[in-house]
C-alpha cells in the first residue's frame, strides 16, 4: 500500500530528481535516467516489478498512439508505470484508467479542469498538453503505461498547423507546477483509481468518471473508421460499444473503439 502523500510544496523548478524523497512520499519505486530512448522501452527490458516507474528527463525515441513521434525535450514529463491490470480490463479499462488518473494529477497541480480526449490525449483549456501510451509485450505480466506531459513549455519545432492546439502546464497557472510534483500527483491518483477498481462496482465507477471527462461529447468531429473519415457529432463514448457519431447521411451509428484510428475536432489537426 503507498503511504501517506506529503503536500507538493518545496520542489523546486529544474532541480535535480532527488528519487529516494519521492519514493518516500509515494510509496512507488522510481527508477530515474536522465536521457532515455523511450521509458516504456526501458520499462519492458528492465525485469520491473509492480508498482514501479521509470521516469527520464527527456526522450530521444518517444512515441504515441500508432508510433506517430512524441516530442519529449527537457522540461516534461515522461514516465511509464508498470501496473497490475486485471485481463477483462484490456486494453480499453485501463487506458481509462491511466486517462483519468492524469487528469485527476494535472487538475490537483494546476487547479484548472483537465479533459480527456479519446481515446488517450490530456487537454487542458481545448489543447492537448499530454498523452498516453499503454502495452503489454510477450508475455510480461505488469502492462506498462507511458505518459508525457508538457509542464514547462510547448516543444519547439512542432507543425504549425499544429502549435495552436498544443497547451504545458505552466501557462494555467502561476507559479507553474514542477515535474516532480506533478509526478507525485499522478502516482497517487493511480493508487486512488486502482483502489476505486477494486471495489465493487469499481470498473463502472471508473467508467462513469472517464466518461464524464470527455472532451468531444456534444461536438462535430471527424472521426476516420476502418480507413473512412466520417464528419458528425460525438453523441456518446462507451468502453464496451466504442464511439456514436451521428453523420448527415447515416444518423447516429456505433463504430468499434478498435476500427477507429482517429478522432478530432472538425476541422482540426489533433
Amino acid at each position: 500500500m503507498a503511504s501517506a502523500v506529503r503536500p507538493l510544496s518545496g520542489f523546486r523548478q529544474n532541480a535535480p530528481m532527488d528519487v529516494h524523497d519521492l519514493e518516500e512520499r509515494t510509496g512507488w519505486t522510481i527508477v530515474h535516467r536522465p536521457v532515455l530512448g523511450s521509458t516504456n522501452d526501458a520499462a519492458a527490458e528492465g525485469g520491473y516489478g509492480p508498482h514501479t516507474v521509470v521516469v527520464a528527463d527527456e526522450q530521444t525515441g518517444g512515441r504515441g498512439r500508432e508510433g506517430r513521434h512524441f516530442a519529449s525535450p527537457a522540461g516534461g514529463l515522461y514516465a511509464s508505470l508498470l501496473l497490475d491490470v486485471p485481463a477483462e480490463d484490456m486494453p480499453a479499462g485501463a487506458v481509462a484508467l491511466v486517462a483519468l488518473a492524469g487528469a485527476e494529477a494535472i487538475e490537483a497541480v494546476t487547479g484548472a479542469q483537465a479533459a480527456i480526449k479519446w481515446p488517450n490525449d490530456l487537454w487542458l483549456a481545448e489543447r492537448k498538453v499530454g498523452g498516453i501510451l499503454l502495452e503489454r509485450r510477450g508475455q510480461q505480466a505488469c502492462v506498462i503505461a507511458g505518459i508525457g506531459i508538457n509542464v514547462t513549455h510547448v516543444p519547439a519545432g512542432l507543425p504549425p498547423a499544429l502549435r495552436p492546439h498544443v497547451g504545458a502546464l505552466a501557462e494555467a497557472c502561476d507559479p507553474p507546477p514542477t515535474r516532480d510534483g506533478l509526478l507525485v500527483a499522478l502516482l497517487a491518483a493511480v493508487d486512488r483509481a486502482q483502489a476505486r477498481r477494486r471495489a465493487p462496482g469499481g470498473a463502472q465507477a471508473i467508467e462513469a468518471a472517464w466518461r464524464g471527462r470527455q472532451a468531444l461529447i456534444g461536438t462535430r468531429v471527424t472521426c476516420t473508421s476502418a480507413g473512412e473519415a466520417v464528419e458528425g457529432v460525438l453523441e456518446a463514448i462507451s468502453l464496451a460499444r466504442g464511439l456514436r457519431i451521428r453523420d448527415a447521411r447515416s444518423g447516429p451509428v456505433w463504430r468499434p473503439a478498435e476500427h477507429v484510428q482517429d478522432l478530432r475536432p472538425a476541422g482540426r489537426t489533433i
